[in-house]
């Protein structure tokens, strides 16, 4: 406990800093929000505005933390949600969260990449569909 003191004793850009060492950023935000300290929640509900969901987590040992992304931490940031990447697996919860809480929309998305959770050998990024579609037809 003394430690969490310690680090909001802190100033705001070096909380950043070190908040922004922590990836995947999904993480971050499931253990920020609903902690109970607002600074801390403010400082990283700033950043949302760009999300990455391309982490495998439905096969890592993160699965719970997945789950509480879509029932905590999506309803107070959807309406910030600007770019979003994620995986084709990751659709369907998506669109779940989208149907029961957005009325089927985010309202301020305007850039979304899907990717094919299939990551090019030689370099490690992920493909994504516009990639792999180029691929297989030329």
């Amino acid at each position: 406990m003394k430690d969490i003191v310690q680090l909001l004793d802190l100033p705001d850009e070096l909380i950043l800093a070190i908040m922004n060492k922590i990836k995947p950023r999904m993480l971050l935000l499931c253990s920020i929000i609903d902690i109970g300290n607002n600074r801390l929640e403010q400082l990283v509900l700033d950043g949302c505005h760009s999300i990455d969901l391309t982490f495998d987590y439905s096969t890592s040992p993160h699965k719970l933390l997945f789950r509480r992304f879509y029932s905590h931490v999506m309803p107070r940031i959807s309406n910030q949600i600007q770019s979003l990447t994620l995986d084709i697996p990751h659709i369907r919860h998506l669109i779940n969260f989208a149907e029961q809480n957005c009325n089927g929309t985010l309202p301020n998305l305007t850039h979304l990449k899907i990717t094919t959770g299939i990551q090019c050998h030689e370099t490690g990024a992920p493909y994504t569909l516009s990639k792999l579609l180029l691929s297989l037809f030329f």
